[in-house]
């Protein structure tokens, strides 16, 4: 599926986040809260623990994803309360993916530590079946399983992400460079502008 081209105007409404971010159990469920600004979505996204963050912020780095929304949706949970009497909760996905080439994948990020409680099988059954009912896919997913090294590389590559103003002035030199000294070491590239300006200056943008 290509999402390049698509008008995400309905998605941003019909998408909007469904719960925002508190520290209501964090005496039971530490965790950290917070936001950073997205340079894809183009505005602040919340997260409710750091193994979220390191998600979104391996989306950011994704090129092949076009967009994503946080807490996107409600399912609803059916229960009998102590009476009896059916009972309707809801549950909402951490996030709503929308990559190239794929239908819609919808995600629950959780820790390691995730126990595999009744509620958590429910919740995926349910997660599951609305998925299925909307043409998407339905995965939990574990991001601290990933190597230390690429956990450690996406919080440091994030930070390039954004444009500085001073880029464009700089990008067909860049790319000058590049063709004339053909394979190079990064560093040797960016000192190989010192005599025009401090060589760190222009490490973000190589």
């Amino acid at each position: 599926m290509d999402w390049s081209k698509k008008d995400w105007e309905i998605e941003d409404s019909l998408f909007e986040a469904k719960r925002r971010v508190d520290n209501k159990i964090s005496w039971q469920h530490p965790h950290i809260i917070g936001t950073f600004p997205s340079v894809k979505m183009e505005r602040d996204v919340e997260f409710h623990s750091l193994n979220e963050r390191l998600f979104y912020y391996l989306l950011e780095l994704d090129t092949e994803v076009t967009r994503y929304y946080v807490q996107p949706i409600e399912v609803e949970m059916e229960y009998l309360d102590s009476e009896g009497q059916k009972k309707v909760w809801h549950h909402v996905p951490d996030v709503l993916v929308f990559r190239q080439g794929v239908e819609p994948q919808l995600f629950q990020i959780k820790d390691l530590s995730a126990e595999q409680t009744k509620t958590f099988l429910l919740c995926n059954k349910k997660c599951e079946m609305y998925a299925a009912q909307m043409e998407w896919s339905y995965k939990v997913i574990y991001p601290k399983q990933m190597p230390e090294k690429i956990q450690s590389n996406i919080n440091f590559l994030v930070g390039f992400l954004k444009k500085r103003k001073s880029f464009s002035k700089w990008i067909d030199l860049v790319l000058n460079k590049m063709e004339s000294l053909q394979e190079c070491k990064i560093i040797l590239l960016a000192k190989s502008f010192q005599s025009h300006v401090d060589y760190h200056a222009i490490l973000p943008l190589i």
